[in-house]
Order: C-alpha cells, then structure tokens, then sequence
C-alpha cells in the first residue's frame, strides 16, 4: 500500500495536505470490540496472484474475496466452517483469483456446512450455478446479508 498510495500516509513535502491514512499492519488476530460484544477477526494469509492477500476468519465464519492459491499453512484455519464465503471469479483460470473448478474442489476439501460463491464476472449466472453446484455452494447476490456469530 505504502509504495502505491505513499502520498495518502504522509505529507509531500511543500504539500499543504496532511495525510489522510495510517498504517495499521495486522500481525495477528484483531479484535473489535461493539455494542454486540467483541469480534475477534483471524487472518488467512493466502496467494492474490504475485502478492499476498488476508482473507479473515470470525468463529466459524470465513471471508476469502481475494485469493488464487492457499497454502498449506492456512488450510486449519478453514476447518470447522459453518460458512465460507470464497473466491470463484469465472470458469476459466486466472492468475490472481480463483476459478470455479478450483473453488469446488476447495469447498470439498474444507467441507463447511454452507459456501457462498463470491467475486464473480458477469458470465456467472446464477441460476445455472445454483444448479450446477453442490446443494451446500450457492452465489452471493447483491445485498445477501448473512448471520454470523464471532
């Protein structure tokens, strides 16, 4: 981030503008605590392409947008699942996200009771994905809301 957006995190010099962002690195789980009570919020470093991405994991709920590849070290982090809101850009593969082969095969091996098909192109209809896919796989929609429990 630092080396792309660096004029957001400090002050050009003779800028008149003061930054606007700071640098929160996560090394480990972050909590947020909230009238709901406190989340604690569980990093999964994964493979986004030629750099690394976090997907976040929250009790039994795990969030993977971005991701081509997971290692091996973060596949305990997706046992136990009751969702799993993964990555399925399209059919074909491409190199910074995950296809459609690739995430079933993924949602197979981690076995969560529920997996939501997310990022996805427009050549991904839903309908034929609904009935294409496991009766626990189903795509995100635009304004699916989900409960979850940290």
């Amino acid at each position: 981030l630092y080396s792309g957006f660096g004029y957001a995190f400090t002050q050009p010099e003779g800028s008149p503008y003061p930054p606007i962002l700071e640098m929160h690195t996560i090394k480990g789980n972050v909590n947020v605590d909230g009238e709901g009570g406190r989340i604690t919020f569980q990093p999964i470093r994964v493979s986004h392409g030629s750099i690394d991405a976090l997907g976040f994991r929250i009790g039994e709920f795990a969030y993977l947008p971005d991701v081509a590849e997971i290692n091996d070290d973060a596949w305990a982090n997706l046992e136990g699942l009751d969702i799993w809101v993964v990555d399925a850009l399209r059919r074909d593969p491409h190199p910074t996200h995950a296809h459609l082969e690739r995430t079933l095969g993924w949602i197979e091996r981690a076995a969560p009771r529920r997996a939501i098909l997310t990022n996805m192109h427009i050549d991904l209809d839903y309908d034929t994905l609904t009935a294409e896919t496991p009766d626990n796989v189903e795509p995100a929609y635009d304004g699916m809301r989900l409960t979850i429990s940290g």
